[in-house]
């Protein structure tokens, strides 16, 4: 698996080896980890909710999308009177926040003492991670969702993750995203970096038949209904 050094006088771990095969790489590359953070009230408001998923790195990417995909994913179903089909979607199709997670744990930089922070807002989810993608990528590329990564900056890991049917490569990522996205009749994503390619976030919307139900929160938050007496 070549997941140690061949020197007979000096034989140790390899990185990839203390990533996948080490319960706390951890140690070894601090803040290796992924945390999922979530803003019930927005951004604005006082309730935070923390979970940070540690371990092995293919084992903490399981865990977190296992979480999101039990906690963050909803699905809701409008029924019609005229007709018998029923309207099925969810707030984030599972396929595109698995992809956009998997693809950050690929590409970060594990010398970076900065997790991978999933932010869940009411409107959308933030996958954030460092450093931004090689310089063959451009912020107009990015936009138009049209990306050919010219390098990798973690095969080995990438091999694993392979193997694992945790990710392609090939820049089949964003592909995946917008069909994920389309299929569920969300809106399009965001993909943000700098100039500098010093971070790199993967912004996904929530369907627009969630924010209807976010509307009316509000309106009922805002109003007050009238109390009414009634005598039984």
């Amino acid at each position: 698996m070549n997941i140690i050094s061949n020197l007979p006088e000096y034989v140790k771990p390899k990185n990839v080896g203390l990533m996948f095969f080490s319960m706390e790489p951890d140690k070894f590359f601090p803040y290796t980890q992924i945390d999922v953070v979530q803003f019930p009230d927005g951004l604005g408001g006082n309730d935070i909710i923390e979970n940070t998923f540690k371990g092995p790195i293919h084992q903490q990417l399981r865990a977190a999308l296992q979480f999101i995909k039990n906690m963050i994913i909803t699905e809701k179903v409008i029924k019609h009177p005229d007709r018998a089909e029923a309207d099925r979607f969810f707030n984030y199709p599972f396929a595109a926040i698995e992809e956009a997670l998997s693809n950050a744990v690929y590409h970060r930089a594990y010398d970076i003492r900065e997790p991978i922070e999933v932010r869940v807002e009411r409107d959308r989810i933030e996958i954030v991670s460092f450093p931004g993608p090689d310089r063959s990528v451009t912020q107009e590329g990015l936009k138009h969702y049209r990306v050919s990564n010219r390098r990798y900056r973690n095969l080995r890991i990438g091999d694993f993750l392979k193997e694992l049917h945790l990710t392609e490569g090939r820049n089949t990522g964003f592909k995946k995203i917008l069909d994920a996205l389309e299929a569920n009749g969300s809106p399009k994503p965001e993909f943000e970096t700098d100039e500098n390619h010093s971070y790199f976030i993967s912004r996904l919307f929530i369907h627009e038949g969630f924010l209807v139900d976010e509307n009316k929160r509000s309106q009922k938050g805002a109003k007050k209904e009238p109390i009414i007496n009634r005598k039984f």
